[in-house]
């Protein structure tokens, strides 16, 4: 068991929050049930991380059942869990539990997945409106466990409508589990919604059905976002060493590989989002390495390209291209990092995003396909530096008296 297993020791927040594991459909035992992967990850451990994340760091997890030692375990061993977490197997523990209440009780259906977002708005809720906490009967409380004890969802939902120091969150309808094939449904509907809500049309279309393909492998294995992105930034290189060969057949590779690096680069962030692994390292290495990727493989489609046709003013507008992609991220890049533009006007607080766009690729892709790179370059090239000239009068503006 975890270190806090007396409801007397448990420290309260306020509001502070109870997942009640309900029993699961027969034969399943309740071990097996709540361990049961959802896009990567236990039920329980997804639930009590969307709990965390959300502010809840003291929890009570509460199971009417002997065997609760795997699931303990469970806990125990997962490291991102830094919520206090009180263990309660007994009805009677439960009472002592909401008799010894301090504040408001968010009651959440341990059978549902929750939503971190409709999670975290409720919480804050709570929070603000700091509602007056009115003692439970003894009667009340018997009339509310045997309700629980009843196991179930539909009755709990009822006997804690007409409670008010205790609200009752059954989690969203679609989101309810309550027979084996829903697990996949929510499966498929995590992975389904596992990109960013800035997506682009072209990468929402062509990229992120690839990279989840990429993810259902991934999640399945112990490679986490880091080594992924390391891994597509290796490809990422791997392709400007075939562009800096220059011919047809050498640019269709690169074209090809910086595809696939594209594809992965998708995956690391969507196995970051399914297994709550975003870290503020994770983002750094995955930002600094697609640009680094971008300076090298705008540098070595103007050298292959200069060496294929033995004209070296390629060679210098691909070397143009590579230092203004990389200006642009020297200026933007802390911004992107953040998901903040504050060194920019607010007006332009979507450009740290355009930066991180890597829809060129498919255009790349098809100039290299009709052996129009040398094409490519030109264009990239003089896009790039209109764009880092903006930066630059942004930033010179920003810092003028006049807008100091």
């Amino acid at each position: 068991m975890n270190k806090n297993t007396n409801p007397q020791n448990f420290e309260v927040a306020d509001p502070y929050g109870i997942l009640y594991l309900l029993p699961p459909p027969k034969p399943w035992k309740a071990t097996e049930w709540y361990s049961t992967s959802i896009a990567g990850m236990p039920l329980l451990l997804r639930n009590i991380l969307t709990l965390q994340r959300s502010g809840l760091h003291n929890l009570t997890l509460f199971i009417d059942a002997e065997e609760t030692e795997k699931l303990a375990l469970l806990v125990e061993k997962n490291s991102r869990i830094t919520a206090k977490i009180n263990w309660i197997t007994k009805p009677e523990q439960l009472k002592e539990t909401l008799q010894n209440r301090k504040s408001r009780i968010l009651f959440f259906n341990g059978s549902a997945l929750h939503d971190k977002k409709e999670v975290r708005f409720l919480y804050e809720a709570e929070k603000t409106k700091t509602p007056e906490v009115l003692p439970i009967s003894s009667d009340q409380l018997e009339s509310l466990i045997e309700k629980i004890q009843l196991n179930s969802e539909k009755e709990l939902r009822e006997t804690f409508e007409s409670e008010s120091a205790i609200l009752y969150v059954p989690g969203a309808e679609q989101n309810q589990i309550q027979e084996p094939k829903d697990f996949n449904t929510l499966h498929e509907q995590l992975l389904k919604g596992s990109g960013q809500n800035h997506d682009s049309t072209i990468t929402r279309f062509l990229s992120r059905p690839v990279s989840r393909k990429l993810t259902r492998f991934f999640l399945n294995t112990p490679i986490t976002p880091n080594q992924i992105t390391l891994f597509s930034f290796a490809v990422g290189l791997g392709s400007a060493l075939c562009f800096a060969q220059g011919t047809y057949q050498m640019n269709l590779t690169g074209a090809l590989l910086l595809l696939f690096s594209t594809w992965v680069d998708g995956a690391d962030g969507e196995i970051a989002r399914l297994k709550f692994m975003e870290t503020e390292l994770g983002g750094k290495l995955d930002i600094a390495c697609d640009n680094i990727v971008h300076f090298f493989v705008f540098g070595a489609i103007g050298l292959g390209v200069s060496e294929a046709t033995g004209d070296k003013t390629y060679m210098y507008v691909g070397g143009l291209a590579a230092f203004a992609s990389l200006t642009s991220f020297i200026l933007l890049g802390a911004s992107l990092i953040k998901k903040s533009s504050t060194s920019l006007p607010e007006s332009q607080s979507s450009l740290a995003d355009k930066l991180a766009n890597r829809d060129f690729i498919h255009f790349l892709m098809l100039m290299a396909l009709i052996d129009l790179v040398n094409v490519f370059i030109f264009i990239t090239a003089g896009g790039a530096t209109i764009f880092a000239t903006y930066l630059i009068y942004l930033r010179i503006v920003a810092k003028s008296p006049a807008h100091a």
